[in-house]
């Protein structure tokens, strides 16, 4: 096994489309409630082993499950499915870099049958599982400079999410690039999990945006699990933002 694997969970809703449609017209304020009280719960379970999950499509989530095994997902999955009125099932991918391990983890999981089948039901699709000790997760923690002071403060709230979601679909791009996956997390930052992602690149990167009078910060934790890396990643960040806000800057700290 190599060092440098990670490993993402798929979390899926199973049969979600077909149910919402039963549930007449007025539904839209039941399904963000439920959508989000399931990414509660999800987040929770796997923040409580370790892990770090983020929403995809609300109807489906994304994990950084280093260390988790498939007997404590099945805890996650009894955990949350007290709260669901559909089934949940999950695809465990492992790979070099996270890009191939969630891929890994989709073609698991429809190997089990169609989201949308009734037969698919709470299943959880694995080959195997990475323990922590053997292997580590880089989480690069973004945010935009100034943005309360140029955007929040001065333009209309719709606008300002509009140039923050513009950020966010032009690093997604140049993550996957790079086989790596980037999350929004709200406000105007973003968390890559980044294997096997330099930190030239990353350099070249926020220098880029700076051509465009675009400031971003990164802070990078290298860990064994993703919730130690995103804490590493988030204390460097604060560094930034304590020595000098006006900059495009780096830091970093493995583990």
């Amino acid at each position: 096994m190599q060092a440098t694997e990670v490993q993402v969970t798929l979390i899926q809703l199973d049969n979600y489309g077909p149910w919402t449609g039963k549930l007449g017209n007025d539904r839209e304020h039941r399904l963000q409630i439920l959508q989000a009280s399931l990414y509660s719960a999800i987040e929770e379970s796997f923040a409580d082993r370790g892990g770090l999950a983020f929403f995809n499509r609300f109807d489906e989530m994304l994990a950084i499950s280093n260390g988790i095994t498939e007997a404590q997902h099945q805890e996650v999955q009894h955990n949350v499915q007290e709260k669901s009125p559909v089934t949940i099932s999950m695809g465990i991918g492992v790979a070099e870099n996270p890009f191939q391990a969630q891929l890994r983890a989709s073609k698991l999981l429809q190997g089990k049958g169609s989201a949308h089948s009734p037969k698919r039901n709470g299943v959880i699709a694995c080959e195997r599982t990475l323990d922590a000790a053997r292997s580590y997760v880089q989480v690069m923690h973004f945010d935009v400079n100034r943005i309360t002071q140029t955007h929040t403060d001065r333009a209309s709230a719709y606008e300002t999410s509009l140039h923050v979601m513009t950020i966010y679909s032009e690093l997604m791009r140049s993550f996957r690039k790079q086989e790596a996956l980037l999350f929004f997390v709200g406000g105007d930052n973003f968390i890559g999990v980044a294997n096997g992602v330099s930190i030239e690149c990353v350099a070249s990167l926020l220098a880029k945006y700076r051509s465009r009078n675009v400031k971003l910060k990164c802070g990078i934790g290298i860990a064994h699990t993703g919730r130690k890396a995103a804490e590493l990643a988030t204390m460097n960040l604060d560094l930034i933002r304590n020595s000098n806000e006006d900059k495009s800057i780096l830091a970093t700290t493995r583990l």
